[in-house]
């Protein structure tokens, strides 16, 4: 794979990472994922990058970490072998990092965008406490004796302290350095060997695959064996896992209160302590390219760990984003209830009447038929009068229903005027809410009511195209079954026909009987009407099924799909971790195949190194 190519699925994993981290940092309860996002973002950027890049082993990183006065200047002079930190018992007084590089052989910084993050090479000197976002770098004096270097393939790094995860300036600093060492030398003083924010961080250090080395600073020489193996048991037998889950080896070494002229003279009156403490970082160096894979590797499986994490640091932002979808969900109910109860309930469709009416008109007889069948209607005006009469007094006028626009319009209000009462009410308890919250009035609910206006318009025609198509249906039934509306208009004449007969018949010779007979066929026809009154009810009620479909179908669902959406839309903090969680995952997965071929190509060729040596004393 070309170098461009690796460089811009680096740079696009180290962003995401980095962007999970700012999102961790504005919710407080989160700033130890912050914490292990950012060594993740600088793991990609300072070692995977640079590895698959194809820069060289060497030169190797040693970084001295620990808590606030625990003595981290001290141990790098004596890894340097002379006093080259500004040691200081002023708690923070080390605050950006100083990489000290062996007299001898010019190292090839990584020249990958992005290295060090927003770390700045200085150009100049600086004291170790300008609290600033660089780094710089010093030559160490060569040896006196002219001695070589044991620590020759090796930068050193002074770290600032590890004290707070809120303290956002000191750690981003430190976990750069961190990221990109091969190995860490944690220091812990006597004093302060369990405190919880630096043992954290050691815990981080170990599930990230670093190669550590403890060393115990201000101890009694008599206390030191005994405080080794209560660091062991309490601090070291509480670590995690390593990325391939095994437990993590970490040698444990002390460094007891010692005079004036041991702490100032490393290589001669301290050379006793300085030989202990680089045979034991020696002895995890098999070579440069080997403990330079192991750390890249480690770093490929960190990775994949903090991307099976990812969901942790979402999990606040879904659940809220959810539960917003839920608020949205019940206002859609609430509106589909108001419109069944408000509109629905009351509204008669009137304009299907005229369908009813005709259904009625297509069981009289057609044609010759049609002189008969006015004869009927004329024998049916009494009843017919009587019928009205009689009905104007009992029946209620008819209550005027709320025109459909204007129930439809309050609907949409409640629902909104909800919506913006709930995000108002928890705009204090995460971002999501106050977002919805500030932005309600200028772009959710004028968006939310054009996008409704323009769904109306597509109602509006659709509804009535609805109700004629429900009312044609209905007389379609009767037209395109000839032998059934025959019958129907049959069966309706010969009962007309047979009341008359058996009333004529049954009261001859004529009397006052034969006034039966209009009785006899307005029965007959209320029958018929009360049949066909039945049948409309039933397409009628059919038709307010299709009606409150409708309003779900047209309507109310695609708004709520779009409401509900909306917090993540339009450059929000949600659309990006929506995209950050689908991309990061796919995206460690890729990297992780890339360093296992990179790391495979390198065991394919021959050691550029050979083993370093134990120090002497």
């Amino acid at each position: 794979m070309e170098p461009t190519e690796h460089r811009s699925a680096v740079g696009q994993l180290a962003d995401d990472l980095r962007w999970l981290e700012d999102h961790c940092r504005r919710q407080p309860d989160l700033a130890a994922h912050a914490g292990t996002l950012r060594l993740a973002s600088a793991l990609t950027r300072n070692v995977i990058g640079p590895f698959l890049e194809g820069q060289p082993a060497r030169p190797l990183h040693v970084a001295v970490v620990g808590g606030a006065g625990a003595g981290k200047s001290t141990v790098v002079n004596f890894l340097a072998g002379s006093v080259v930190a500004e040691a200081n018992p002023q708690a923070g007084f080390t605050r950006h990092p100083t990489a000290f590089l062996p007299n001898g052989p010019a190292f090839q910084w990584p020249t990958y965008i992005g290295f060090m993050g927003p770390l700045n090479k200085l150009s100049g000197e600086k004291p170790a406490s300008a609290d600033e976002d660089v780094y710089q770098v010093k030559r160490v004096p060569p040896a006196k004796d002219g001695a070589a270097d044991p620590l020759a393939d090796f930068v050193v790094w002074d770290c600032p302290d590890m004290t707070t995860w809120a303290s956002l300036v000191y750690v981003n600093r430190l976990l750069e350095v961190a990221a990109l060492a091969d190995v860490v030398v944690y220091v812990a003083s006597d004093e302060r060997y369990n405190d919880e924010v630096p043992t954290q961080f050691l815990h981080i250090l170990v599930k990230a695959g670093k190669a550590v080395v403890v060393v115990l600073t201000k101890v009694r020489e008599s206390n030191a064996q005994a405080l080794i193996e209560h660091f062991r048991r309490e601090i070291l037998g509480r670590l995690p896992k390593l990325p391939d889950g095994t437990a993590p080896a970490v040698p444990v070494i002390a460094f007891p209160q010692m005079p004036q002229s041991e702490r100032t003279d490393p290589s001669g009156a301290g050379a006793r302590h300085r030989v202990n403490l680089l045979n034991q970082i020696l002895m995890l160096v098999e070579s440069d390219a080997a403990l330079r894979t192991r750390t890249v590797a480690n770093a490929a499986k960190f990775l994949t760990t903090a991307g099976d994490g990812l969901l942790d640091v979402a999990r606040r932002d879904l659940a809220e984003f959810d539960a917003w979808k839920t608020a949205v969900l019940a206002g859609k109910a609430d509106f589909e209830e108001r419109y069944r109860k408000e509109f629905l309930s009351g509204e008669q469709f009137h304009r299907f009447d005229r369908y009813r009416d005709a259904l009625m008109e297509q069981l009289e007889l057609p044609g010759a038929g049609r002189a008969l069948g006015n004869v009927i209607w004329v024998l049916r005006s009494p009843y017919r009068w009587s019928r009205d009469y009689i009905g104007g007094l009992l029946v209620r006028p008819a209550v005027a229903n709320q025109p459909e626009a204007h129930v439809l319009s309050a609907s949409l209000t409640g629902w909104l005027d909800r919506l913006q009462a709930e995000a108002l009410r928890r705009s204090g308890t995460h971002a999501v809410w106050k977002q919805i919250a500030v932005r309600f009035d200028t772009e959710l609910g004028p968006q939310a009511r054009e996008r409704f206006a323009q769904e109306c318009r597509n109602f509006e025609l659709k509804e009535t195209d609805e109700l004629d198509r429900a009312g044609k249906r209905m007389l379609d039934n009767l037209e395109q079954r000839p032998a059934l509306l025959y019958t129907l208009r049959g069966g309706k004449l010969a009962v007309d026909l047979a009341a008359v007969a058996t009333i004529v018949v049954t009261t001859w010779p004529p009397g006052w009987y034969l006034l039966l007979i209009p009785v006899a066929v307005s029965a007959t026809h209320q029958a018929t009407e009360l049949a066909v009154r039945a049948t409309a009810e039933t397409a009628r009620a059919k038709v307010r099924h299709q009606r409150e479909d409708l309003v779900a179908t047209v309507l109310t669902t695609p708004l709520a799909a779009w409401l509900a959406e909306w917090p993540a839309t339009g450059g929000s903090s949600i659309e990006k971790l929506q995209q950050v969680l689908r991309r990061v995952p796919e995206m460690i997965r890729q990297m992780e195949a890339r360093v296992q071929a990179k790391a495979a190509e390198w065991a394919a060729k021959p050691a550029e190194a050979t083993p370093p040596g134990a120090a002497q004393g």
